[in-house]
This record gives structure tokens, sequence and C-alpha cells, in this order.
């Protein structure tokens, strides 16, 4: 394998869209809201939030090797409990924590570098980006950890960090302002980005109990866990369609909140098998990337559509 393609799997960079979509439709908002849309300026918004998503990513992954999630995970597969998701480099040897370290902190200073020239025009940009890092960092690093304190925590964390702050950071780069709309539009899509991490607890809640990792799975256990998860989709699809009924975004959006529809159902139907919470986490994640294409379209009819 390509030293490349390794580089992507271990920033887990398919996960990508997850902090892009935000980002995108903060800025296609602006533009709606009568701001002129600056290229560059967006640029510099995505280059330095797709930064800090993969360094979060690889720092998530350092904290849950040496905390040794990821290895009470790996030995736990053998029975099909649970399911390893993140270092599996480092476990092989693939990389060692230092490079892993290393590409964190690069990570991280492309992100700040991005964050630093956005204050050039947009002066308060760099209070975005050091609140995006702190929850990023702390959301496993010590002495905070707030996965592991867990109990909904974690969920709060991810909300803010890739749903709220950066669809708000995106709409001020644009716009050099932000408005109650704006706030607003970023309810769904932060709920939609958070029930990605909450489904994704499910592959391997078993592991993270026995590291004393208590997510709300763990908190509640598997039953009580799936009616939460299914009140989260019903709330996605409320907020969507409370957005388009506010004319945030245009009323034809309001079909973004059927997407919620085939995940209810595989949530129905994932009890206990892995590989029916696979199945959930791609249901789940292909459908919040669906719901953001279909709300960034109707942003851009109606955009072009009034121009």
């Amino acid at each position: 394998m390509s030293q490349f393609k390794l580089l992507l799997q271990v920033t887990r960079a398919r996960t990508l869209p997850v902090m892009a979509a935000p980002v995108i439709l903060g800025s296609a908002l602006a533009w709606q809201d009568g701001a002129s849309f600056n290229w560059g300026l967006f640029l510099l918004a995505l280059i330095g939030s797709l930064a800090a998503h993969l360094a979060a990513n690889v720092t998530n992954d350092v904290y849950d090797f040496t905390k040794g999630t990821d290895q009470t995970a790996l030995q736990m597969t053998t029975e099909n409990e649970t399911f390893v998701t993140g270092s599996r480099h480092l476990m092989q040897g693939t990389y060692s924590l230092k490079f892993y370290r290393g590409l964190a902190l690069i990570l991280f200073v492309i992100a700040l570098l991005s964050g630093l020239a956005l204050t050039i025009f947009r002066p308060w940009s760099l209070a975005f980006a050091l609140i995006g890092f702190l929850l990023a960092f702390f959301y496993v690093a010590p002495p905070l950890r707030l996965a592991y304190i867990g109990r909904g925590l974690g969920e709060l964390d991810i909300f803010l960090s890739f749903g709220l702050l950066p669809l708000l950071g995106a709409y001020y780069v644009q716009a050099n302002t932000i408005t109650l709309n704006a706030l607003i539009a970023a309810i769904p899509i932060g709920l939609y980005t958070m029930t990605v991490l909450y489904f994704h607890h499910f592959l391997h809640w078993r592991a993270d109990k026995a590291v004393g990792k208590t997510t709300p799975i763990v908190a509640l256990g598997e039953d009580r866990a799936r009616k939460l998860g299914a009140i989260f989709l019903l709330l996605i699809a409320v907020t969507i369609i409370i957005t388009a009924l506010l004319g945030i975004f245009p009323w034809y959006s309001a079909l973004a909140a059927l997407t919620v529809a085939p995940v209810f159902l595989v949530l129905q139907q994932a009890r206990g098998d892995i590989k029916n919470y696979l199945r959930l986490m791609a249901s789940n994640t292909l459908a919040d990337w669906l719901a953001a294409l279909i709300i960034l379209l109707a942003i851009l009819i109606r955009g072009f559509w009034h121009t």
C-alpha cells in the first residue's frame, strides 16, 4: 500500500464530508442571505476546518491507544462483541506514537495558520479556530477527556465542534456577522453530525465499558440507547422542517427530513450484532451527507432563482 493511502487511513480521511458539510452550508447560507461570496476566504475556512478534523482523528487514536481502549476492543473482536475502529496502524506497528503525534501537530498548525490568515479579513476567525481546537483536542485528551467522562459530554462536544462552530464560523467568514437564522440553521446540521458519533459507539461499547469510557451506550445500555437514537433521528427531522417553515432554508429543503427514515428502519433491526451496527453506521453517515446535499441544492436553487 502506498504511503499516501496509508496516511488517508491513519487520518480517517473518509470522514471529511462530515466536517465539509457545515462549512459549505454555512458559506452558502451567508450567500443566500445577501453576502458577497469570497472564494479565497471560503477555501481558507474549508482547509482549516478539514485540517483540524483530521488532526482530531489522529489525536483521538493516540489517546485511545495510550489508554488501552483499542487494544481491549481488539481482544474482544474474537467473540464478535466489539469492533476496532481506531488505531489499527499503531497496534500493527506500521507507525509509531511519535509519528502520530507529529502528524497531529502538523495538521493542527495548518488549521491554526488558516485561522490566522482569516483574521486579517475577519478578526473573530481565530476565536472560532481556538474554541474548535480545544473541543477537538480535549475530546479524549487529558485532563478533561470529555468522551471518557461521557454521559453526553462527548456528544455535546461533537455537536459544537463538528456542527455549530464550523457552520457559524463559515457564515461569519462570508457575511462578517452572525445571525439568529444561522444559529438555528446549525442545529439540525450539528445534530446529524452528532448522531454519526452516537451510533459509532455501538460498535465498541463493551470495550469502552471495560476501560471506563462512559459513552451514552455504556451508561444507558443497548436497548435504551437505541430508543434515544430514535429520538435523535426524530429531532433531526423536526428541526430540518422547522428551518424550512421559518424560511431559513427554502421550504423544499424539508425533503431532507426524509433521510432519517432509512436510518430509523436499520436502527430497529440493529440488536447486538456488530454487522447490524456497521449497517447502521453506514446508513446514518450516508443519510447525513444526503441531507446536507439536499439542503445545499435547495439553497443554490433559491439563491440563483432570486439573483
